[in-house]
């Protein structure tokens, strides 16, 4: 039985094998409090180290910052902005990580809609600035939560060159079916004839003016995923029933998987088409 915040901390970050639930729900569980904080935040900055997180003994990356990431859902702040944010900005990958830091982005963009949302926007302006690769796409899933004070400046971006992501940021305010959205599509649209991105906006824009009857509008992952955290992960015990890591397991896309931007096409259909 776990009977305080330490050895919480102790059994998650030693698990190699299966899902330490009792762990996990005694710190969903505390109030909130500076230690619990600092150990969110040192897991979503180190994540993919392997000084922080990988077993000499067992030569594996240990899964611990997945499951501080769930402790997180009841333990929001905004000292989690920047490393949440930051996990979208490596190389490195981990499927499962990225759906929980999807889920969190969700979660923070609903109870800091102003704070979040700010900050998601300006990393957004700054990884096209940078013209990144690297799945900052993750992150647009805040915008389902945005105020309509920020609508002027989240359509700016769709103006930015060197976008990788745009087609992916397009479907996000198409799901949205805002009349000043379907006005910029509008006006975008000629600018990107020939290419895969005016068949993006032209879709939208017939879903705006009601000429596509079999639409379903998308919502946020957060709200699509049951809430009740052990629901979710028990559908993955078999991933973590071993001793091999389930970081290895995932790698990089492949590409007959399906697509990291939500689109429903496999991989080579989709993004990567659109990267040669």
């Amino acid at each position: 039985m776990i009977r305080s915040t330490i050895q919480a901390f102790e059994v998650i970050d030693t698990c190699s094998k299966g899902i330490p639930y009792e762990a996990i729900d005694f710190l969903r569980n505390q109030e909130n409090s500076e230690d619990i904080n600092k150990k969110l935040v040192y897991a979503l900055q180190n994540a993919y180290k392997g000084e922080a997180y990988y077993s000499d003994e067992l030569r594996i990356m240990l899964p611990a910052p997945l499951w501080y990431a769930v402790v997180a859902e009841k333990h929001l702040s905004e000292d989690l902005f920047e490393p949440l944010l930051d996990l979208f900005t490596t190389e490195e990958d981990w499927d499962l990580m990225n759906e929980q830091a999807v889920y969190l982005v969700g979660l923070l963009a609903k109870k800091y809609p102003n704070a979040f949302i700010d900050k998601v926007l300006y990393f957004i302006e700054e990884n096209i600035k940078k013209e990144n690769k690297t799945p900052y796409l993750f992150c647009f899933e805040a915008l389902y939560y945005a105020q309509e004070e920020k609508f002027d400046r989240i359509h700016s971006i769709l103006e930015k060159e060197n976008f990788h992501w745009l087609d992916h940021y397009i479907r996000v305010l198409g799901d949205l079916m805002r009349e000043d959205t379907l006005a910029k599509f509008k006006a975008m649209l000629p600018k990107f004839e020939g290419k895969h991105t005016a068949i993006e906006l032209q879709y939208y824009i017939d879903v705006m003016e009601g000429r596509v009857t079999d639409f379903q509008k998308g919502v946020a992952f957060c709200e699509m995923r049951d809430s009740e955290w052990k629901n979710h992960y028990q559908q993955m015990e078999h991933i973590f029933a071993s001793t091999e890591s389930p970081i290895q397991q995932e790698g990089k896309i492949n590409r007959n998987d399906p697509c990291p931007c939500g689109s429903g096409k496999k991989y080579k259909q989709c993004c990567l088409k659109n990267q040669a």
